[in-house]
C-alpha cells in the first residue's frame, strides 16, 4: 500500500495545452512519509557527516538557496566585469529533461552503496525502489495502476535526496565553474584567452557522456548560453555544442527565478516582478469592496509582494536620493497598492499612507533584508563557497571594545555593493554619504557660528562708539574693530 501513488499534474509555465510543461507530483500515504523522513535523516546525517554531497550542489540542501546560488554567480560575473581589462563570463544553463523520473534504479543503488550506504539499510532502499505502482487522477477520474520501473516519485521525502546521491558525481573533471540546483545545470568561464570554447566544449562533452552513463538527457533544443560583457566592441566567439548540436546563444536567461540579462543589470527581472505585481493590484481592487483594509493587507503581504522581493538583495543599487528609474518604478508600484488598499486618492502622500498602513519604503526594505542575509552568512558560515568570498575581519591597532571590524569596502562581494567599482568608488556609498553628510553639517554649523559671532561683534562695535561698551560684550566677541 506504501508503494502506490497517485500522480496528479500541476503546471509549470507555458501553454497548458502541451503535456511538457506538467510536473508529475506524487500523492503518498501519510505513514509512509513519516517512515522516509526516518530514513532521510540517517542518510542524510550519513551523507554530511562524511562530505559526501557535493558543494556545486545548492537544491534541497538546508543552509543553501537558490538567492545563494545566485549571489555567487553575480559576485564572479562583477569580478570578472572589474578585471584591468574587463573581462566577458562563457555560460551555458543545461536542460536536463525529466531528470526525476529518469532516475536509474539498479545506478542509485550502486551510487549509494559507493556512498557507505549497505547492510539492511541497503536493502530496505532497495525495496523501497522496487515494485512500485502509480496511477493518474484527473478532474475525479483515474487511469490503471502502472509499474514505475525508473525515477524517484516527486512529491516523496527520500526522492529529492536519491536524486542528489545519483547526480552528485556530474561534476568530476568539470573545469570551469559549475553550480547544481537540483537538475538546473550551469556552467561558467571567464573568458581569458582564445581557448574558452574549446575549454567549454571540453566540459560539455564530459556532461554528455555522464548523461549517457546513466541513462539521463540533455535537452539541447532547451540549453541556452549567455555571454555576460559590458564591452561596447564585442568581441566574436565561436559557437558552443553539446554533442552534434549548436547552443543557441541568448541575450538573457531565466535561471532559478531570476532573469540573467548580458550586461547583468537585471532591468528585464524588475520588468518582469512589476508586471506579476501589477496584476495582483488588480485583483486587489477587485476584492477591495468586498473584505476588510486587514484582509487586503494579509493579501499584499501574500501573493503581491513576494514578486517584488525575490532576488532583490542582488538587484538592488545605491539610491539614497531616489533618483535612479527603477527605484522609482519600484516604489511606485507599492503606492498604487497602498491606494487599492487605503481607498485613498491618486496624489496622496506616500509617506503618510505608509505610516498608517504600517509598510517601510521597499528601498529600506532592500537595504535591511541585505544585511540581515550578510549577518545570517557571516554567523553561520553557510554556505561555504559563499562565505569563502567573505573578506577577513580587519584588526583594530587600539584595544577597543568592538576590536574586529571589517574594512571600508565592508563587503567583499559585489552584488552587496551599490554597483561594480568601476562604476563607483572603492569606499561603501553608504559610508562616503554619512561622511559627506557629517562635513555638511559641520559646515552648516561653523557657517551659523561665524555668522552669530560677525553679528555681535558688529554689535559690540556700535556700542563702543555709542560710549556703552561693557566687558560682557567684550567677552561675547573676537576682536572688536577700531
Amino acid at each position: 500500500m506504501w508503494k502506490k501513488a497517485n500522480v496528479i499534474p500541476v503546471h509549470k509555465k507555458g501553454s497548458r495545452q502541451s503535456k511538457q510543461n506538467y510536473r508529475p507530483i506524487s500523492l503518498l500515504p501519510v505513514f509512509g512519509k513519516i517512515f522516509e523522513k526516518i530514513l532521510f535523516d540517517v542518510v542524510y546525517c550519513h551523507l554530511c557527516d562524511h562530505g559526501l554531497i557535493t558543494q556545486h550542489q545548492s537544491g534541497f540542501r538546508p543552509g543553501d538557496s537558490a538567492i545563494n546560488q545566485l549571489l555567487f554567480i553575480s559576485h564572479k560575473i562583477y569580478s570578472a566585469f572589474e578585471e584591468i581589462p574587463s573581462k566577458e563570463t562563457r555560460a551555458v544553463f543545461l536542460d536536463l529533461s525529466k531528470a526525476f523520473d529518469r532516475v536509474w534504479h539498479e545506478g542509485l543503488l550502486y551510487k549509494l552503496k559507493c556512498s557507505g550506504v549497505s547492510g539492511d539499510l541497503w536493502i530496505l532502499i532497495r525495496n523501497f525502489l522496487t515494485d512500485r505502482q502509480q496511477r493518474l487522477l484527473l478532474n475525479g477520474k483515474c487511469s490503471k495502476w502502472a509499474t514505475v520501473s525508473a525515477g524517484v516519485p516527486q512529491g516523496s521525502v527520500l526522492g529529492p535526496l536519491f536524486f542528489l546521491v545519483y547526480i552528485n558525481d556530474i561534476v568530476d573533471n568539470v573545469r570551469c565553474d559549475i553550480k547544481l540546483f537540483a537538475d538546473d545545470t550551469s556552467i561558467f568561464s571567464v573568458v581569458r584567452n582564445d581557448r574558452s570554447t574549446e575549454e567549454i566544449n571540453r566540459d560539455l562533452e564530459l556532461l554528455r557522456l555522464w548523461s549517457w552513463q546513466w541513462k539521463m538527457h540533455f535537452n539541447a533544443d532547451k540549453t541556452e548560453e549567455v555571454i555576460f560583457s559590458t564591452k561596447r566592441d564585442k568581441p566574436l566567439h565561436d559557437p558552443l555544442t553539446l554533442g552534434t548540436d549548436d547552443i543557441d546563444r541568448k541575450m538573457e536567461h531565466k535561471h532559478i527565478g531570476i532573469v540573467l540579462d548580458s550586461k547583468l543589470s537585471f532591468q528585464s527581472h524588475i520588468r518582469e516582478a512589476i508586471l506579476k505585481a501589477r496584476r495582483g493590484i488588480g485583483i486587489i481592487r477587485y476584492i477591495s469592496k468586498y473584505v476588510s483594509r486587514n484582509v487586503l493587507d494579509q493579501v499584499y503581504k501574500l501573493y503581491v509582494r513576494p514578486h517584488l522581493d525575490y532576488g532583490d538583495i542582488i538587484y538592488h543599487r545605491y539610491d539614497p536620493k531616489r533618483i535612479l528609474n527603477v527605484t522609482k518604478r519600484l516604489e511606485q508600484t507599492q503606492y498604487h497598492v497602498a491606494l487599492a488598499v487605503t481607498g485613498a486618492w491618486r496624489g496622496t502622500n506616500r509617506q503618510k499612507l505608509y505610516d498608517e498602513l504600517g509598510w517601510e519604503e521597499l528601498y529600506h526594505r532592500r537595504w535591511y533584508r541585505r544585511l540581515c542575509h550578510f549577518c545570517n552568512l557571516r554567523k553561520t558560515a553557510s554556505p561555504g563557497y559563499l562565505f569563502a568570498e567573505i573578506p577577513p575581519e580587519r584588526e583594530q591597532p587600539y584595544n577597543l571594545r568592538h576590536s574586529c571590524v571589517y574594512d571600508q569596502n565592508v563587503i567583499n562581494l559585489n552584488v552587496f555593493n551599490a554597483k561594480s567599482s568601476r562604476l563607483q568608488e572603492r569606499l561603501s556609498a553608504h559610508y562616503q554619504e554619512a561622511n559627506q553628510e557629517v562635513k555638511r553639517s559641520a559646515r552648516r554649523q561653523n557657517r551659523a557660528f561665524v555668522k552669530e559671532m560677525a553679528l555681535k561683534a558688529e554689535e559690540a562695535a556700535r556700542k563702543k562708539i555709542r560710549g556703552n561698551y561693557t566687558k560682557k560684550d567684550k567677552d561675547c566677541v573676537w576682536e572688536v574693530p577700531q
